[in-house]
Parts: C-alpha cells; structure tokens; sequence
C-alpha cells in the first residue's frame, strides 16, 4: 500500500507533486527487492552524489543482495510433516535447508535478475526522456507534431434545424449564421491580423540604429495587400453589424406575431454576445493604430510619397487613371483603418436602411386590419430608433449583461468578464446611438458601466495593447453625471495599483495552492487507466471539471500579471521589488497548467469525446421534463409549438454526433434559449404525478461547459499565453537573478524561460519584413545571453570558487569553508545540476554540460600557467565529482609536467637555441632544460610523448623535415668544428702527441696506453692559449660545440623514437598488421553502397597503409647523416680533420671535471646555468665525429679508457696506502699512551681533510 503524499512545501514548484502522482501510476515490476521505489519513479537526474556509483560498489551491492536473499531462504520454517506427505516435503525441503552445490546456479540467477533490473531500469528512463515530466514539455511553438481536437466541421446551419415550423427555422437560422460569421471573423483576426499589426516597424531586438529614409514606405507598400485585405473585413463587420441590427430590430416588433407569441419571452442573449464580439473587435483594431505610433508615421510618409507619383506617373511606369485608382483605395484606407475610425464608421452608418420585404403578407395577420395597415406602411423600413421593443430587449440584455460582468469580475470564477466588458461597453455606445434623440440616456446604467473601472481599472486586449473604460466611454458616449463613481480616474487608477502591489504576493500565494491542488487532482485522474478508480461516469465529470477549473485558473493568474505589469506602465509607476517573485511564479502557474495539459494531450484526446458526450447527456436529461411536460399537455398553441421545436432542435444537435463544432452549439444556444421560456406549460391537474418544474440555471451552466470543453485547447493555449511580456523582456533579467540568488526555485527556470518564448509566435506573425527569421533570432538570442549572463556564468564562478574554498581550508589554516548556518550569501548549487537541459528556442542549454567544460577548461588552463598547483586542482576535480556528481575529464597533465610542452616545429625552427639551452638524458631520452641567468621557478622538460602529440598534430612528415633542419644545422657547426682543428697552435699540440706516442708507444710505463698525465698536461696547454670573458678556455668551447652537435642528433633520435611511439599506438587497434591481405574499398563496390561510404572506405585503406608503411620504415637517420657528411669531406683537403682522436682524451678530462662540478653546484641553494645532472650530448658528439671521421680504430689504438682506469686504481692505491701509514701511526701513538701535541692534532685534521676529498674526487671521477 502506497503511502498518502506528504503536504507541499511553501516554494515547492506546482508541479513537483503531480509529477510524483503521475509517475507512481506507471511504476514498472522490478524482480527484486533491494530496487527502491525511488529508482523506478526517477522525475529528474539522480542526485549527483547518490548516483555517481563506481563498478565496485555495484558489484558489493550485488553480493549483498545475493547473501540477503539466500540468509531470507534459511530463515523460512520448516513445514510440519503431519500436514504434508513425504513427497511434498521432499520437494519443500531443497528450498528450506540451503544447499552448498546450488551456491553457483544462485549466483547465475541473481546475475541474470541483475541484468534484467539494469535493463528496466534503462527502459525507465527512456520512458522518461520520451514520455513526459513537467520540464521535459515545452511549448507549443515547439511542438514538431501537435494534436488538435476542436472539430474541423463545415456544416450548414440550414442542415441543422429541421422542423415543421418553417418561421422559426428561418428565424432561428438567420441568427446561427450571424452567430456563426461572427465567430469566423474572431477567429481570423485574432491569428492573423493582431500580430502582424501590433508587431509592424518594431526593431529588432538589439538593433537601435536609426530607420533607414525610404523603409518606412517600403513596408507599407509591401504590407498594402494586407491593410485591403484589413479594410474588407471592417466592411464586412461593419455590413453584419448592421444586417444584425436589422434582423433584431425585426424580430422585437410589436407587431410582430412571432414576438408575441414567443420571443416576447425570449432574451437572445448569445445574439447579443456575438454583437459584443463584434464590436470588440473593431475597438480592438482602432486601438492597435492608436497605440503603435510607427503604422501611422510610415502611413503619412508613403501618402507623402504618392504626390510624386502623382506628378509624374510617367517615371513610375503607371498610368494616371490607375493612379486615381489607387489614391480612392489609400483614401478609403485613411478614413477607415488607418485614421482609427473602424469602430466609429459602424455605430454611425444608417441604420434605418430602405429594405424590402418580399415575405411582408405573409408576416401580417390576416384577422387583424388595423396591424396589416402599420406593417405596410412599414414595409420598406426597418424601425430602428422608435421601435421601443427592440430598444427595450436592447437595454435589458445591455444592463443584463453589464451586472453579469460587474458581478463576475474580481471573483475566483471570473474567465472572460474583463474582455467582454469592452464589447459590452461598444454595445452600450451603440445602444446610444440608436436611441432617439429626445430621449435621454439611463444614467444609472452609466454608472454601473462607469464604476466597473473599479475592479477592471484596465483590460489586455492582446500583447501590451491595454484598454480603459474611462476614456473609451467619454471619447464616444460622455454623459455628465453627479453620481459617477470614481470622479477622478487617475487617482482609482493608482490606488487600485497601490492596493494590488500590497496584497500580490499573498494573493498570488493563495492562487497558488489552488493550481498545486489543481496539478495533482489533474494529475490523478487523467492517468491512462480508470481500473479501480471507481464509476467511470464520475470520473468523467470529474476531468470535465478539472479542465474547466484550470481554465479559470489560467485566466485567473493571466489577469493578475497583465493587470499588475499594465498599470505600471500606464501610470509610469515602479514595480517594488517585493512582486519580482510573486510576478513570475504566476508566468510558472500558467506555463505549469499549459504544459500539463500538452502532457496529458494523448489522454484528453481519448477522453474529451466522452466528457462532452456526457455533459449533452446531462443536457438531454434536463430537458426530457420539459418535453413530457408539452407532450402532456392537451391545447397547444403558436408559443408551445415554438418551444416544442426548439426542444426538437436541442436533441437532434446533442445526439447528432460525438463532436461539437461552433456552428452546432451556436445553434444549440439558440434553440436552448427559446426552449427555456419560462412556465411555458403549466402542468395538468388530472395527472396524479405532476413534473417539478426547471431550473434553467443548470441548463445555461451546462451549455457554457460544452462551449469551454468544445474547444478547450485554443482556449487554455490563449489564457496560457504571456507573449505580453516581450514588451517588458527587461525582467527576465530580474526573474534569473532572483532563481539563481534562491536555488531551491530552479525548477522554475524552465517555466520562466517557456513564458517568455511565448512572444516567438508574434514575432513570426509580422509581414512588414519579407523574412521574419530575424526578429525571432535576435530575441532568441537575447533570452540565451541572458541564462547566460545571470545564470551559467555566475554559477560556474560560484562553483568553482566554492571548490577553490573546500579545498583551500583544509590546506591553509587560516581559510574556512563556507558555513550554511552563518554565510548569508550561501547557496546550494547542486539544485541547479539536477535541472534537466533546459529548452530554449531551437537548442537545449544542459547547465551541467556547461559547468563541467568551464571546470575542465579553468582546471587545464590554470594548471598549465602554475604547474606546482597540479595537485590542487585534481582535488578539486574530484571534490566536484563527490559534492556535485560533475564527472571532468583528466587534463593529462599529472606531477606538474605537461604532456605537450614545446612544439616540435618550434624546436626545429629554433634548433640552435635549443641544443644549446637543453641537456640530453641518453638513457631515458629526455631533454631538462638549463637554469637561466636570471633563475627560474620551472624547467621544461621534452620527453618522448611531448613529441609523439606533436608528431600526431602535424602527421609522420614531420620527421624528415627535423632531419633536414638538423643536417642544416650540422653543415654550419661543421665548419666552426673543422677551423679548430685547422689552428696552428692546437694542430701543432696535436701532432705533438701524436709524434710522442708513436715513439714511446712500446716503452714499459706507456704499453700502448697514451698517459692521462699527458692529456692532463694538454688541457693545462691549451688554457695558457687564453680563456674568454667568462672563464672557459678554447678546449671548454670546443666541447661545448661538439655537445650541442650531439644534442641536435639526441633530438633527432628523440624524434625517431616518438614516431615509433605514435604510430604504434596509432596502430595497436589494428588486429594483423603483418597478415593483413584485405582492402575496405572493393568491399563496397558490390553491392555499391553510398558515395559517402565507398570515400570512407578509401580513407580508411589509405590510413592503413600509410600506417603500415610508417611502422615497417627502418629509418637509420644517424647512418644518412655520417654518410653525407662523409661524402662532403675530401681526405686531401681535410687532412687536419685525422687529429681529431688525438683530442679526446683531452676533451673527457675537460668534460669530466666540468660535470663534477655541475653535480656540485646541483646541491647549493644558489644555482646557476652551469648546475645540471646530466650532458649525454657530448658523448653522442664524439661518437658521430669518430664514426664520421672512421677514426675509432685510431681512437681505440689509444687504450684511453684502459689509461683512465689505471690511474684511478693507482689514485686508489696510494690513498689506501696513506690511509693505511696513518692507522699505523695512530695505533702506534695508542700503544705507546702518547698525548698529541695541539700543532699534531692540526696537521692530523688537515690530512684527515685532504683523505676524504681525494677518496670522495676518485669516486666521482669513476662514474
């Protein structure tokens, strides 16, 4: 049994609580028991730190359950034996006493149930991203397929009434297609006129530049097709208002046998509302010029215009005689429609027209004389202003009407009273002018139509068009009164505002517990099944009410936010800030009920047949007394007969069909009115079982609920509307700003945002423009900068630095974490990251999305400016991952190192700084930048993968271009290697030791090995030459220069090995690299597939190929480079060059100490360029040399190395034989219990001194 709902939180959303209901009722079977309810009912994103579960919880949690589920099996009691036979027991045993050997078939199946639980509940949430939650639905300018289920009848009304009663038929039928036309024309220009006229010359949003001279005639003349077709519909309502006049005023005519009869007791009241339609309309047009200045300026340029076109028809390729033509048309344009006067040109036409009558005989009596003397008489006329029935009828519908609406209004059922009263108001204009003019006006009927401005101060007619009674009634209908109430109409005005912005927000808070109860009865009983919610009738009542209550509702809040954002624009009053809030929680309330409405749309499909079916049943049954009263009675007469057809009507239109279009219930209303006639028959007093009487109540009620049901979609989409607010858009920032300050309101955004688009429909309604993309894009545009500016950008910021604090206040002492019970500005942002993507026009914005490319692209870019910071900010990459379930990717930059540091064209380009600002790592391949001059907090450092990214950027040619920049830079450091070698001094030191070694070569103390004294001795030589500025001698330059040649090989070599590196990785998803006999192309020739798929094909072949090519390429650069270097040298020519072996030793001694005291220098605080660990460029350099030169059979013949570690084992040997005469001495001097002297003890500390120094110089000249 499902637990009640618990009572809604104060800023709960609307439709939290109805979405719960909803989903509970399509809660899918989950086959074990540890799934929550809560998994199968997700509406949102799991909370962040709940749902991000890794595979090894997943995996405990699933033992868990497998050890819950065998511990429940062990559990159960065993059966009683007396109670079952053996067998039974038998076969209950296995299950009651738990089994070792079935531990594995257990463990099947609970991972079998575990597969199919993942896979409902993937299927539940594909359910969910497809079916509806509340911020999933979004309006209906979006909807790619949309359901409409007003019926699209074309009917005659003539089809629809047939009776015997051949005068009422016509009577009746005149009036339905009045009615009808009326409707039609409502229709028509409420979608395709008001838009285009309320949106002509407004700018784009953004574009304040001036009009352009000529743009405005030209949208004019673009939209003079349209003004026509405008000004054909004024005539057109102007000609049914007065055939409406007419017809009334021949139907209310004392004469008239038919008023007499019946309509003597009949009130067409849905005549007199369509009249009031009418005239609103026409009000409504004349409004709309009046309050968009820009159709009046452009209408005056292009009349300017016209006199030049007038002057010289010639130029404009037209005639005179069409230009004439076509000024009548501007002319009739500039009295009608253009000069606001469509209202006024159709309370002022003629109303007593000369008609005739060809039915005249037939409608006089023929036994009464005297009334067939008047009626011909007035057979050519229509009496208008002194008929005073039809004035009579007029005024009681008029004042009628007016106390309806003035009662209504204000009240939790109002709907449409304030529209309404500005036809009424037109009515009561009309109702002035067809008055006589020696009768003077009702003045309280003024005053009731006066004081309505009490609780209507001003009406929205459509987007910011705005309405007051006050100055409508005296521009058309003034009449001087010292009862009117209010005298002054500014001061009403503003202190109906001032008690409005008082009591807002409590008045938007109730209204708002009325549409969360809405919301979740709404939701309760339009579920897709009715199985075991009780009678099926009931429950049909039931949604018919719920429709009809949100209707009354969305109109109810409508009126509230148009009211209060109108009043504040006419009386240029500042808006407190107080009603923010309460301002678009109402925008919330109506997009909550449009959008419940468009989810539930598969079901109101289904069902809104039968609730209206139902609701002509209620009508049916509601009118069977009345037909049994007639069919009881024993005399009928003209009025009986009349009612009995009426009757007639109303059942054949409510069992014709299962659809109710306007047509049939404008005739329905009709028919229903003249049915109701009250007392119509009285009941006979023979029969013993008299029928109660009617309350037509009931039956108005239940006619006004078939109108609402009918056509509910339009009705429910038009009081949902908020396209008004396009003309104050500037709130849209206040309303972000406000969510974004109280993130427990997030799930409003979407509601906001979804009012707001609301004006996309008027925007593509304009016709001044010839592509309207435009004007809906600039203002797309400027809702998403918006969300971007109050919302995405403040809350990566906040997030980030809330971060920045968690992970800043466990480092730092003095740093605290933001505390929720004392921050005043703390704000709980994972809200925000549970929001599903928010739609905005034409895209989706996921906020989470957003937040984790900002944190990802802060992370990396800050990491790569401050390396040492590497640490804290992988914390903080895991810390928003706990706290808000944000899954950022790595940046691949771990331990302050970066995965790409210089680029590999940078290198090439600038390869003589970089050999000679970087030292070469021979083993593990990697080049360590030196310190500079200045110091340095970092070094760079260029390993293997740094190139292999570059090689993958700039593809494998790469790699013979370094080559060729390299053996560029080799030519020029050639030269520079050669002239040392060429100078005398060291030539001559050179030949020297050759001679010296050849002599002495075979002696004793030589064999064969040239003496390290000697190389010493030659470096001491060459320093007497002269040293530079900074203290190195020639020989120091000379090594330097072979160590930057051996480093620029070491790049080389670097770059060989990185494209190795990348093209195996490249390659690693290729199965056979070897065995690989196939090609993708051929494969798609037969059958031929699409030209997109045979071009991959052949990018793919050639990929692997290029690949396969790359990874066999046995590229031995260093063997082309000796060779050509080989090839440029000339024996004859460069016979200097054959000493070069000589040098070597002496180059490893230089090389030797200078890295023993660079290690050194490694270990003091204030390092210099000359600290480094390693400088394996020089060895390279010797190698290429001796191997360029074929000198390293010359080289080896030196038993160098043999040289060098003979003199360290002899360095060693005499250290330990000095180590060994001092203990000796030491335990001598013990032996013989003789004190040292203080001068001995000196001398013993200075030898002791200079032992450790001469054992620690042999081991580091030994590595």
């Amino acid at each position: 049994m499902k637990n009640p709902p618990e009572p809604l939180p104060a800023e709960k959303s609307v439709d939290d609580t109805a979405s719960e209901l909803s989903h509970r009722g399509h809660e899918r079977p989950r086959f074990d028991s540890r799934v929550s309810w809560a998994d199968s009912t997700r509406l949102d994103r799991f909370d962040s730190r709940a749902s991000m579960m890794s595979t090894s919880s997943k995996v405990s949690t699933s033992s868990r359950a497998s050890t819950k589920s065998i511990r429940i099996v062990k559990e159960l009691p065993k059966p009683e034996l007396d109670a079952i036979d053996e067998e039974d027991y038998q076969f209950v045993a296995g299950f009651s006493d738990f089994d070792v050997q079935d531990q594995p078939i257990r463990e099947q199946l609970q991972k079998a149930l575990d597969i199919v639980n993942e896979h409902t509940s993937k299927l539940k949430e594909i359910e969910d991203a497809l079916s509806a939650a509340m911020s999933e639905v979004w309006g209906y300018w979006a909807d790619p397929i949309q359901m409409h289920l007003h019926p699209a009848e074309r009917v005659d009304v003539q089809d629809l009434i047939r009776t015997d009663n051949e005068l009422f038929n016509k009577v009746l039928t005149v009036f339905a297609v009045l009615c009808d036309e009326i409707s039609e024309l409502k229709v028509t220009v409420e979608d395709n006129f008001y838009p285009a006229l309320i949106m002509f010359g407004q700018a784009k949003h953004g574009d304040s530049s001036p009009v352009k001279p000529g743009e405005d005639e030209v949208h004019i003349g673009r939209m003079l097709p349209f003004f026509q077709d405008i000004s054909n519909f004024v005539d057109r309502c102007s000609l049914i208002a007065i055939n409406l006049v007419h017809q009334l005023a021949s139907l209310y005519q004392s004469y008239q046998k038919l008023w007499k009869s019946t309509f003597k007791h009949v009130h067409l009241t849905s005549v007199f509302d369509a009249f009031a339609n009418l005239l609103e309309i026409l009000i409504t047009l004349d409004m709309i010029v009046l309050d968009n200045p820009n159709i009046v300026t452009s209408w005056d340029k292009y009349k300017r215009m016209m006199q030049y076109v007038r002057a010289d028809p010639a130029r404009y390729n037209v005639t005179l005689d069409k230009v004439k033509a076509f000024e009548q048309l501007l002319v009739n344009l500039d009295q009608t429609f253009m000069g606001a006067k469509c209202f006024q040109t159709c309370i002022e036409q003629d109303f007593e027209t000369l008609l005739s009558f060809e039915d005249s005989e037939e409608e006089a009596d023929e036994d009464d004389e005297e009334e067939e003397d008047d009626e011909a008489s007035q057979a050519k006329k229509i009496d208008v202003m002194n008929n005073r029935v039809f004035l009579d009828e007029f005024f009681h519908c008029l004042s009628t009407r007016i106390q309806t609406i003035e009662a209504a209004m204000g009240t939790p059922a109002e709907t449409y009273e304030r529209t309404q009263l500005v036809g009424t108001t037109g009515m009561y204009v009309m109702f002035r002018k067809l008055m006589p003019p020696n009768v003077l006006p009702d003045v309280a009927l003024y005053d009731k139509l006066w004081s309505c401005q009490l609780k209507a101060p001003v009406v929205v007619l459509c987007g910011r068009l705005s309405w007051c009674l006050p100055e409508f009634l005296l521009k058309y209908a003034p009449l001087s009164s010292p009862t009117t109430k209010p005298v002054d109409v500014i001061q009403a005005r503003s202190e109906y505002l001032a008690k409005m912005d008082e009591s807002f927000a409590e008045d938007v808070h109730y209204v708002q517990m009325e549409v969360r109860a809405w919301l979740v009865r709404f939701e309760s009983f339009f579920q897709w099944t009715t199985r075991g919610s009780g009678d099926t009738g009931r429950i049909l009542g039931i949604r018919g009410n719920l429709i009809v209550k949100g209707l009354i509702l969305a109109r109810r809040v409508q009126t509230m936010m148009q009211t209060l954002v109108q009043l504040h624009l006419l009386l240029k009053i500042p808006m407190p800030k107080r009603n923010v809030r309460p301002l678009y929680q109402c925008v919330e309330m109506t997009k909550a009920i449009e959008f419940m409405l468009a989810r539930k749309n598969p079901i109101l499909a289904e069902s809104a047949a039968l609730v209206l079916r139902q609701v002509a049943q209620s009508l049916t049954l509601f009118f069977r007394p009345v037909k049994a009263r007639l069919e009881a009675s024993r005399r009928f007469d003209d009025t009986k007969l009349d009612v009995l057809a009426a009757v007639s009507v109303v059942e054949e239109l409510l069992h014709a069909g299962e659809s109710f279009s306007y047509t049939r219930l404008t005739v329905l209303s009709l028919a229903l009115q003249i049915a109701l006639i009250p007392d119509v028959v009285e009941n006979d007093p023979k029969n013993k079982t008299p029928i109660p009487p009617v309350n037509p109540i009931e039956a108005l009620k239940l006619l006004w609920k078939m109108h609402v049901l009918s056509d509910f979609q339009r009705k429910i989409r038009l009081a949902c509307d908020c396209s008004f607010l396009y003309w104050s858009r500037e709130l849209l920032h206040l309303f972000v700003q406000d969510i974004y300050f109280m993130p427990e309101q997030a799930s409003r955004l979407q509601y906001v945002i979804g009012g707001f688009l609301d004006a996309m429909k008027a925007l593509q309604g304009a016709q001044h423009e010839v592509d309207t993309t435009g004007y809906v894009e600039a203002y797309a545009k400027f809702v998403e900068d918006v969300v971007e500016e109050e919302l995405v950008g403040p809350l990566c910021m906040d997030i980030e630095n809330d971060l920045r604090l968690h992970i800043h206040s466990i480092h730092l002492d003095h740093m605290q974490a933001p505390n929720p019970l004392t921050h005043t500005d703390f704000k709980v942002l994972h809200y925000f990251m549970d929001l599903r993507p928010l739609r905005l026009w034409g895209k989706q914005l996921d906020l989470r999305d957003r937040v984790t490319h900002y944190l990802e692209s802060t992370f990396y870019n800050l990491t790569t400016v401050a390396l040492h910071d590497w640490k804290t900010y992988g914390e903080m990459r895991q810390l928003a991952n706990d706290k808000y379930g944000l899954q950022l990717a790595e940046n691949h930059l771990p331990m302050g190192s970066l995965d790409q540091g210089l680029d590999i064209l940078q290198i090439m380009r600038n390869i003589h700084i970089f050999v000679a600002r970087y030292n070469y790592n021979l083993n593990q391949q990697f080049f360590l930048e030196r310190r500079s001059d200045k110091g340095s907090r970092h070094l760079n450092g260029i390993s293997i993968h740094s190139i292999a990214s570059s090689i993958r950027t700039h593809g494998m040619g790469i790699m013979n271009t370094t080559v060729n920049f390299t053996y560029q830079f080799l030519a020029k450091k050639m030269d520079i290697f050669s002239q040392f070698l060429y100078d005398d001094y060291i030539k001559s030191f050179l030949k020297r030791e050759q001679r010296w070694y050849k002599q002495h070569k075979d002696d004793p103390e030589v064999d064969h090995k040239y003496l390290y004294t000697r190389a010493f001795d030659f470096n001491k030589e060459v320093r007497q030459l002269g040293v530079s500025d900074t203290g190195k001698t020639f020989l120091d330059q000379y090594r330097i220069l072979i160590t930057e040649i051996g480093n620029a090989l070491g790049y080389v070599r670097m770059v060989r090995s990185a494209g190795m590196n990348y093209c195996s990785n490249a390659i690693k998803f290729v199965p056979d690299l070897n065995k690989r006999n196939f090609e993708f192309a051929p494969c798609v020739q037969d059958p031929v597939l699409s030209k997109e798929t045979v071009v991959a094909a052949q990018n793919l072949d050639t990929a692997l190929f290029n690949l396969s090519k790359n990874f066999s390429e046995d590229n031995n650069y260093f063997k082309v480079l000796v060779q050509v270097f080989q090839e440029a040298i000339s024996p004859a020519e460069q016979k200097h060059l054959s000493l070069f072996y000589q040098i070597i030793p002496a180059l490893t001694i230089n090389f030797i100490e200078t890295s023993v005291q660079a290690k050194d220098l490694m270990y003091k605080n204030t390092r210099r360029r000359e600290s480094y660990f390693t400088d394996d460029g020089f060895a390279i350099g010797v190698a290429y040399f001796l191997a360029m030169l074929n000198q390293g059979d010359d080289f080896d013949a030196l038993h160098w190395f043999e040289e060098v570690e003979r003199k360290y084992e002899a360095d060693e040997a005499a250290y330990n034989a000095k180590q060994a005469e001092r203990d000796a001495r030491k335990q001598e001097a013990a032996a013989k219990n003789k004190k040292e002297t203080t001068a001995e003890l000196i001398d013993d500390e200075e030898e002791v001194h200079a032992l450790q120094l001469t054992a620690k110089r042999i081991e580091l000249h030994r590595r």
